[in-house]
């Protein structure tokens, strides 16, 4: 494809004598020291256009003045270096004088400069030029200090115009597997029940059982080990041993062994994606898919293996859930790529290349991703011309669906926050307005059961689903927002809402049934977990796990010895009100949202990951991994980071896509991502080789 080369027009004015339609005589040489009372010519400039295509043109203008008021000023000249991305253009489009001074600008060349100009008292002139953009990304030019005979060493002038590429977005990568060394539970389709080794058995030869799903157990959690040939070897983070096959009466049998995967092909398993985030494990020896049989020991029924006979069967296939999320929440993705492509800028990038973002998630250990529709109905204009407030910051019912598929692609589990806004549960739908507390109960039913149908129709079934984001700040007005005194509304609400989400699993007119997502209830520490739990538990919210945002920045010191060292505010220590949550609730816990600084930017530093640095930001992501890793009875689900892409993309007409109120805005995270926002300079630096590359803070959240 051939591009053509537009001229790039720069405006330069210089005040102190110079006249259009004259030229300007005088030397810029030095002389002696300038009497104290004559002071030199000022300098401005000006790009034509804040932004020009790449290989396009714009004016640059040059202003010189004579600031003073009765001493004219001789031998005025400057130089400008043009940034290596601009050049003069062909033809250079020179129009305008300056005090019979010599202005060159050569066509193809990457400067230009005045000299030998004479600026009467009070006078000034003006000229321009026309620039190329030769290479994408911001281009800022600043002139060297413009002189005279008498006034002597002056300022310098700055101006900046972004040269903007075609944006080249790389192809999104189709990779459905594990993560190496990461666990996972093996949820069996056909009947909910996950994969077990026997009544704690360690002795090899032993035959591994279904059993009701555990969150405390770690014998229904296996590694999943890479091993050459696009094979895994599967152990049990419970006794250490692998799965292996053994024959015997006929049957082929899963069955425990020590670990030999690199060497025994009987323990060696490949997978192949079917839909919804299931797969078939078939061992390399037998060629057979690990299936579910009939009750063989005490414990139940025994994990067999069966050859596929047309299509896979629902016992035959299994989901990897994975014990631990280690998730981002991206549901702005797509919009911030959207950003990048308009504005012709590079890409994230990871080793120095441009890459998926999902797929640099992927690399870096991260296992699922979180969206949160805000689905049209029942709200309104979102992200659409029109749109105010939150609803300018929400992603379309179609964005998140193609952000799923798209994580799915990778073998990352999805979480779906419904009920989102743009910035909050709390306002009442559009659609919803007026409505009482049983029409709202009919609503949230209604739509909380299309929606989870959607994605299961869709291949892209979620692994947890929250029904409100903080919901303890507000959720659906007065009527349905929680309160000490009120909760039972919110509650009849939630009820619904997570009967929704089975039903949608159960329906057998859109497929076979498949077994439900987790639900989880979103709130923040301004709400102590364990009571707020203890009042769901006391309206039978059937909810499976705890969800909770926690940033330092808003909600307090993480452990007690943070306390101990400061504690504005005397908020509740983090680590204590988790512990006693699992303790109390015994449900697990995830950390739905966090956030900390690697610099200053959004929001007050705090005091215990201060001064920032992407040191800092690292340990307090290592410090909270490990506040998690001791809960009691193993009852951490994970943790995800918000808006870990959210770096500031800079607008072609000037400052950034962030928080612009307009169908294209993404959050203000400046200096919290996990991305660089190459911004020490004081503004964002697209050109800059660190711009959207991963911080070491990634690999803290991401490593297994």
């Amino acid at each position: 494809m051939q591009t053509s080369r537009h001229a790039l027009f720069v405006c330069v004015t210089v005040i102190a004598g110079c006249c259009f339609g004259h030229g300007c005589g005088g030397g810029s040489g030095g002389g002696s020291s300038p009497p104290p009372s004559i002071v030199p010519p000022t300098i401005a400039k000006s790009f034509g256009a804040a932004s020009v295509a790449l290989n396009g043109a714009t004016t640059l203008t040059f202003n010189l003045s004579n600031p003073n008021s009765s001493s004219p000023l001789t031998g005025i000249g400057f130089t400008d270096t043009l940034p290596s991305g601009l050049l003069v253009a062909t033809p250079n489009g020179l129009a305008g004088s300056c005090g019979n001074g010599t202005i060159t600008a050569t066509v193809g060349s990457g400067s230009v400069s005045v000299s030998s100009a004479t600026l009467a008292a009070g006078a000034s002139c003006s000229f321009r030029v026309n620039v190329v953009g030769t290479t994408s990304g911001t281009q800022n030019n600043t002139t060297g200090a413009v002189t005279s005979t008498e006034g002597g060493t002056g300022k310098t002038a700055s101006a900046s115009v972004i040269v903007a590429a075609a944006s080249q977005q790389p192809p999104e990568p189709t990779d459905i597997t594990p993560i190496n060394l990461d666990a996972y539970y093996l949820l069996n389709q056909a009947n909910a029940l996950q994969a077990d080794f026997n009544n704690g058995s360690t002795s090899a030869g032993d035959y591994i059982v279904a059993q009701t799903r555990s969150f405390t157990s770690l014998s229904q959690r296996w590694q999943f080990t890479k091993l050459s040939g696009a094979l895994w070897q599967i152990a049990n983070a419970g006794n250490g041993l692998c799965l292996d096959s053994a024959a015997a009466a006929g049957v082929t049998y899963v069955v425990q062994n020590a670990c030999a995967g690199a060497t025994t092909p009987s323990q060696q398993w490949s997978l192949a994606a079917t839909t919804n985030g299931y797969y078939t494990i078939s061992n390399s020896s037998t060629g057979l898919l690990m299936d579910v049989g009939p009750s063989c020991v005490a414990a139940g029924a025994c994990l067999i293996q069966t050859a596929q006979a047309g299509n896979v069967t629902q016992s035959q296939q299994w989901l990897l859930r994975p014990v631990f999320f280690r998730g981002v929440d991206n549901a702005l993705l797509e919009k911030q790529e959207a950003a990048r492509v308009s504005a012709g800028l590079t890409w994230w990038k990871d080793a120095g290349q441009p890459a998926d973002v999902l797929e640099i998630l992927k690399n870096h250990g991260v296992n699922m991703v979180r969206l949160r529709p805000s689905s049209a109905p029942p709200y309104t204009n979102i992200s659409v011309a029109g749109c105010n407030g939150n609803a300018c910051y929400g992603e379309t019912e179609a964005q998140d669906l193609d952000l799923a598929k798209r994580a799915r692609n990778l073998g990352m589990s999805v979480t779906l926050s419904l009920l989102f806004d743009g910035g909050s549960s709390s306002s009442v739908p559009s659609a919803w307005t007026g409505h009482t507390l049983a029409q709202l109960q009919s609503d949230m039913y209604a739509y909380v059961k299309a929606e989870i149908s959607a994605y299961r129709q869709a291949g892209v079934m979620p692994d947890l689903v929250s029904i409100g984001n903080e919901v303890d700040t507000g959720f659906l007005g007065t009527t349905g927002s929680p309160t000490g005194t009120n909760f039972a509304a919110s509650a009849s609400i939630q009820i619904q809402a997570m009967q929704a989400v089975k039903d949608a699993a159960a329906d057998t007119s859109i497929g076979p049934a498949i077994p439900a997502p987790l639900t989880c209830i979103h709130i923040t520490p301004a709400w102590d977990l364990t009571q707020f739990f203890t009042l769901a538990n006391q309206n039978n919210i059937p909810y499976d796990a705890i969800c909770q945002s926690y940033y330092p920045i808003f909600h307090g010191p993480l452990t007690d010895a943070q306390a101990g060292a400061a504690n504005p505010g005397n908020k509740p220590v983090e680590q204590d009100v988790l512990v006693a949550a699992a303790n109390n609730m015994a449900k697990p816990i995830l950390i739905l949202e966090t956030g900390e600084h690697y610099e200053n930017g959004f929001q007050s530093n705090d005091p215990w990951y201060a001064l920032p640095s992407t040191q800092m930001q690292n340990q307090f992501l290592l410090d909270l991994r490990t506040v998690l890793a001791g809960l009691p009875n193993h009852l951490a689900m994970g943790v995800t980071y918000w808006d870990a892409t959210g770096v500031n993309i800079p607008e072609l007409s000037g400052g950034f896509f962030n928080g612009d109120n307009q169908p294209d805005a993404i959050y203000i995270w400046n200096g919290l991502t996990l991305f660089n926002n190459a911004d020490s300079s004081g503004t964002t630096n697209v050109n800059d080789p660190n711009y959207s590359t991963p911080l070491p803070a990634l690999d803290a959240l991401g490593k297994p």
